[in-house]
């Protein structure tokens, strides 16, 4: 609920000024300079009135509504509560108090007074509009619409009422009457931004994203006549979870052209291209937040996990390291910390890492995963099977434990039982290339030289790059006599491998374990 209509309510009170009394004029004043946004002056006026026991109630009752303008509500409460001590039937007042007590977060006390307010005057449109507001805030959505029906043509004319009634439609499973809503939207001529925002987002919680998009991009029409920054990045941000990424781009420039300082700009625009797989100009993007925010942990967090993402590993480690000693407790920060540690080769630290997190989180299926897969990296067989068959007993259809477990029975030299994962992971991930590697490398110990073929060749058809691929798929050529295929199959693996060693090397890409 918004404070910007609580200078209504003192039409309500100057008539029953006009009513009580002759001496009206400090109290209307007052009203005029509140509605003008001159709360010193009205506070002025309003003082004038309190020593004259007439008008001494409506004088506290306007103090209170200045006071709630200001923010205080813990003094609009007391000055308003004295007021109707002095004179219960100033409905005004008792809507004024009832909108205090809703910003205070006292709900049961705020409705309680809006009812008191229809009790004494069913027709009141303020104390109703109220009720069915604060109704639809604390999610008593049939009981928000109870108090609407009586005055639904109005609030259709209403942009603060119309994305309350999309909450009760919505909520309440409604779709038809929530879409209904949105030709009544696009009649008003004054719509709040935000408030425009509110209903856009609305209408894409439950599901109506064409409508959304609607919204949205009349909001866009709107900013783009009148650039203000924080719309546009909060438009961005909208387009972004649309998916609609070149409107987000756009909107996100626009903010950051309005406001070159604006951290969450390169933030919004480092998630658009992470979207649009573009993990270069994600980097690019929170490098530049990085350089105006050094000690954000959010902001580092991301930088590293992107500079994981593109083998970066020294870049990574000591972002990545300063994000966990600003924010400890959070343990998606810990775990990539850890996968940045496996990266480096730092595995002693890295299992330490996940070994405290499983601490808090024992059944964790990724994490006894994790802590399995370094066991592997250290060659500890034993206990790499051990954690990854408990991983794999809580969450049965994970990828990376499969492998990882294929590859621990393949060290150990256990075909018989690597063979069969290997086989299984394949039939429900045709795509896995590095499974097809692997037990390509299998079959050809194995001397089952056409079904290693065949892998080798469907994992290079998958990941043309991949260098055991192509070297594997040289040695079965090889066994087979085809001597030119194979040769010129080492002959790629060794140009790729060339090409790579020029990169960053990473160990094990813990992080994205696919």
């Amino acid at each position: 609920m918004r404070a910007r209509n609580s200078w209504r309510v003192f039409v309500l009170l100057c008539a029953v000024a006009k009513a009580a009394c002759a001496q009206t004029s400090p109290i209307e004043n007052a009203a005029q300079f509140l509605k003008n946004g001159d709360t010193a002056q009205a506070e002025v006026e309003a003082r004038k009135a309190l020593h004259t026991p007439a008008t001494r109630p409506l004088a506290l009752a306007m103090l209170g509504t200045i006071r709630l303008q200001q923010g205080n509500t813990a003094e609009s409460v007391k000055l308003l509560e004295q007021a109707l001590a002095l004179n219960p039937k100033l409905v005004g007042a008792r809507t004024t108090l009832g909108n205090a007590y809703a910003f205070s977060g006292k709900g049961e006390l705020a409705a309680k007074c809006f009812r008191q307010v229809l009790n004494l005057d069913p027709n009141n449109f303020d104390a109703r509009f109220d009720l069915f507001k604060l109704e639809s805030s604390r999610r008593n959505f049939q009981q928000s619409l109870d108090w609407a029906k009586p005055m639904m043509p109005q609030l259709l004319e209403s942009d603060e009422a119309i994305v309350a009634l999309a909450a009760d439609y919505g909520a309440l499973g409604k779709k038809e009457e929530l879409r209904n809503l949105v030709p009544h939207w696009q009649r008003l001529t004054d719509a709040s931004d935000e408030v425009a925002l509110d209903f856009g987002s609305t209408l894409l919680l439950y599901g109506m994203k064409p409508e959304a998009t609607e919204v949205f991009e009349q909001e866009e029409a709107r900013v783009a006549a009148r650039p203000r920054s924080g719309l546009a990045l909060k438009l961005g941000s909208a387009f972004l979870t649309l998916g609609l990424f070149d409107k987000a781009e756009r909107n996100a420039q626009l903010s950051l052209s309005l406001s070159a300082d604006c951290l969450a700009c390169y933030q919004t625009l480092a998630q658009v291209a992470e979207r649009q797989d573009n993990s270069e100009k994600a980097l690019a993007y929170l490098a530049a937040a990085k350089k105006l925010a050094p000690e954000d942990p959010d902001v580092l967090f991301e930088f590293g996990k992107v500079c994981l993402e593109r083998n970066l590993v020294d870049d990574a480690l000591p972002a990545l390291s300063k994000a966990v000693e600003l924010k400890p407790e959070n343990d998606s920060y810990v775990y990539v910390l850890g996968s940045a540690n496996v990266a480096r080769g730092h595995l002693p630290d890295a299992l330490k890492r996940f070994q405290q997190l499983l601490q808090k989180h024992p059944a964790d299926a990724v994490l006894t995963y994790a802590i399995g897969a370094v066991y592997y990296l250290q060659g500890k067989y034993s206990e790499a099977e051990t954690s990854l068959k408990q991983s794999l007993a809580v969450q049965p259809n994970q990828v990376a434990a499969s492998y990882y477990l294929a590859l621990t029975y393949d060290a150990i030299g256990d075909d018989d039982r690597a063979i069969p994962i290997f086989r299984d992971l394949l039939k429900n991930n045709p795509k896995h290339v590095p499974s097809y590697v692997k037990l390509g490398g299998i079959l050809l110990r194995a001397h089952q030289y056409e079904e290693a073929q065949q892998n080798l060749q469907r994992a290079v058809s998958l990941d043309p790059d991949s260098v055991e691929a192509h070297y594997q798929l040289g040695l079965v050529l090889r066994r087979l006599g085809k001597s030119a295929d194979s040769e010129s199959e080492f002959a790629e693996s060794r140009k790729l491998e060339a090409e790579q060693r020029a990169q960053k090397d990473v160990r094990l890409r813990l992080l994205l374990p696919d």
